[in-house]
């Protein structure tokens, strides 16, 4: 290790020609010592022998690996490389890189950052996330959704890049320091697929971690959104997992009201939108893995270095979420949770 070395992860499932791709999208900016793995979640494994040649020509290692959910899959890559690495670097099968000075950006990266993320940018130049906010109501949602980047400008190679504060990163382009992984115990695999990255940026900042949004590079996302039945049913579940492993117990008690709310809110769409059996299946997976959700959080709150007054300062009140319309920036319900927020926060100082 040494020189902030990069070790790009890449978990693939159906995307043979799209990792290739990828890698050949970057491979110009590798060092001697970075490492790249790509992970194939799929049976029959098909990366070998289609595009097998075109990775290897880059010095990429390929991992056949039963499917266990996109968090295993970074877990298996990351293992094979993090003892040799600085930096692991979490790329989505379906995005390029066109920054051609991204990797030397986030070599510069300060330390004192934990993890970080550059804009994950769609092909139109508008932001396809900024990093996630975590709000108090448990819900998730991306940050400047079709705005342009701000500060997206080339820094010499002297200059140490411009990082702000954020609450999640997306993993989709997900760098982390390789001490912090290990310290966290990689992702978390009870959650299969999605909110993954959502629950390792919840635990880093439990731990002490900062994350950050890179302002200097980009990466470049081919998004596809997708509406299916198991993307809802284990969003659903997989938000309350994170609620309830990652919020300190004083957190979560004060916030249950506001859980409650965005819950009832959720029942009435998933009526509106002929959905209740799903989210009736994925309170059943919740209620199925109960056990394991609370060995879970004995197993999180061991690295907790925040109180949770602070802890809730790392969470959003502001409800400005892109995918609710006029309701997502209304001024009335914003008034609302920010007062709730505040009481919330006096009541944590006092008692905890």
């Amino acid at each position: 290790m040494g020189s902030n070395s990069i070790g790009v992860v890449i978990v693939s499932y159906g995307h043979e020609q799209d990792v290739a791709d990828l890698v050949d999208s970057f491979a110009g900016q590798l060092r001697p010592n970075d490492r790249v793995v790509v992970v194939d979640n799929r049976k029959p494994w098909l990366l070998e022998s289609v595009v097998g040649d075109r990775l290897k020509k880059h010095n990429a290692m390929i991992i056949n690996h039963d499917n266990g959910g996109f968090a295993a899959g970074c877990n298996v890559g990351a293992a094979r490389i993090q003892d040799e690495v600085d930096l692991l670097f979490f790329l989505n099968p379906d995005t390029v890189i066109e920054d051609p000075t991204l990797f030397d950006t986030l070599r510069r990266v300060d330390k004192r950052w934990a993890a970080f993320m550059p804009y994950l940018l769609l092909p139109d130049g508008t932001i396809n996330s900024a990093g996630n906010a975590l709000h108090i109501s448990g819900l998730s949602w991306v940050t400047g959704l079709d705005d342009k980047p701000v500060g997206l400008h080339p820094e010499s190679a002297d200059d140490t890049p411009e990082v702000t504060d954020i609450s999640i990163a997306s993993g989709a382009c997900l760098v982390v320091r390789t001490e912090w992984w290990q310290k966290l115990g990689g992702m978390e695999e009870l959650y299969f697929m999605y909110h993954e990255d959502t629950d390792f940026s919840a635990r880093l900042l439990l731990s002490g971690g900062r994350i950050g949004l890179v302002h200097s590079g980009y990466v470049t996302h081919h998004y596809d959104y997708a509406k299916g039945d198991y993307k809802w049913i284990y969003i659903e579940r997989n938000r309350h997992v994170l609620l309830l492993s990652v919020l300190p117990l004083p957190t979560l008690v004060v916030l249950i009201p506001q859980i409650l709310g965005a819950n009832l809110g959720l029942w009435a769409i998933a009526a509106k939108e002929n959905r209740l059996g799903l989210k009736v299946k994925s309170l059943r997976l919740l209620i199925r893995d109960l056990p394991k959700i609370v060995a879970l959080r004995r197993k999180t709150q061991q690295l907790r270095a925040l109180t949770p007054a602070e802890y809730l300062e790392k969470m959003e009140w502001r409800f400005d979420n892109p995918n609710l319309g006029a309701l997502g920036s209304n001024k009335t319900v914003n008034r609302i949770y920010k007062a709730y927020y505040q009481a919330c926060r006096a009541i944590l100082r006092v008692i905890a």
